[in-house]
């Protein structure tokens, strides 16, 4: 989401965080490399991009802010229970101060029966806010075994259909 955000130019700043410092690292590398339009990490031809800033940051720890933001993205989270409850507050935290939160789940996840549960019950006014299936296609290629596990569902020798649920979030659906 980050390099995307980043490649259409049309932010003034871009912040991804995880818990984790191994996906920053990798989203780092994977933006210098974008910056140069041959692929190589070496080339002097570069590409205009807004910058994307990384920070180690837990959703599941309450006692932090969500960091400012016009837009939250949230994606690949909901793996067990406790990060859908906490997916769910900081939800209702950042639409309580104007932000947008846009969250991408695969179908099937763990956290995301509680997720919902604990969103709705948050805020009332959430009883019909759900996960609408958007298709997509699998990645092709070779993948590191951090992205893309062993017996994942997202990669494939060919392209093939893969749904993807999204949720997208306005502050006025308090």
């Amino acid at each position: 989401v980050a390099l995307a955000a980043s490649a259409s130019n049309k932010y003034d700043s871009i912040l991804a965080t995880d818990y984790e410092s191994v996906p920053l690292k990798l989203l780092d590398a994977a933006y210098l490399l974008n910056q140069n339009n041959d692929g190589s990490s070496t080339s002097t031809t570069t590409t205009t991009t807004t910058p994307i800033v990384t920070s180690l940051f837990d959703i599941c720890n309450l006692s932090v802010p969500l960091p400012p933001a016009d837009i939250v993205c949230a994606a690949d989270i909901l793996y067990e229970k406790s990060t859908g409850i906490a997916l769910a507050t900081r939800c209702i935290e950042a639409l309580e101060r104007g932000s947008r939160v846009v969250i991408g789940c695969s179908p099937g996840r763990p956290g995301r029966p509680a997720f919902l549960e604990e969103l709705r019950r948050l805020n009332p006014n959430m009883k019909d806010v759900d996960f609408v299936d958007v298709e997509g296609t699998t990645c092709s290629g070779e993948r590191n075994s951090l992205i893309c596990g062993e017996g994942s569902t997202s990669i494939s020798d060919e392209p093939e259909i893969l749904l993807v649920a999204l949720m997208d979030l306005m502050p006025d659906c308090l």
